[in-house]
């Protein structure tokens, strides 16, 4: 069974949004601007709308950041947001101050783990990949 099902395409159109959602989560919530759950989801939502266009995948503008980083720093903020209420008392406070964040967090650790780690090749680089393995440059021909 493969554990990693979702295309990085699907994966980089989430993230935009994700992203755009993480930053306005505390006026959405009516949180404090100073209280950490609110300054956990815009620096989370920040971070990811800098390298989700730095990320080498579809819905880039910049291919510099290999995907398996991306995925592992999905992870790490995706932690930080479903820990920090826990850590710091917000729970206390109500169900606004700690459910979204709890919800966010356990998405973005779910798709740092079902997301694939390479985008599709194409049909070219699949036949550069064929002809560098000896199969012969007539095969890598055909298939391109």
């Amino acid at each position: 069974m493969r554990v990693r099902f979702i295309p990085t395409s699907v994966h980089g159109m989430l993230d935009h949004g994700v992203a755009a959602t993480l930053l306005a989560m505390p006026a959405i919530f009516r949180l404090r601007d100073d209280s950490p759950e609110a300054l956990v989801a815009r620096v989370v939502g920040g971070s990811e709308a800098i390298y989700a266009n730095l990320t080498d995948y579809e819905m880039s503008l910049k291919n510099l950041v290999p995907m398996p980083v991306h995925l592992a720093l999905d992870g790490i903020g995706g932690a930080a947001l479903a820990l920090v209420p826990q850590l710091t008392g917000a729970r206390k406070r109500g169900v606004a101050h700690w459910a979204p964040q709890l919800g966010f967090g356990l998405y973005e650790i779910g798709m740092a783990l079902f997301t694939k780690t390479e985008r599709p090749r194409t049909t070219k680089a699949r036949a550069k990949q064929v002809a560098k393995v000896g199969l012969g440059a007539k095969l890598a021909k055909v298939l391109a």
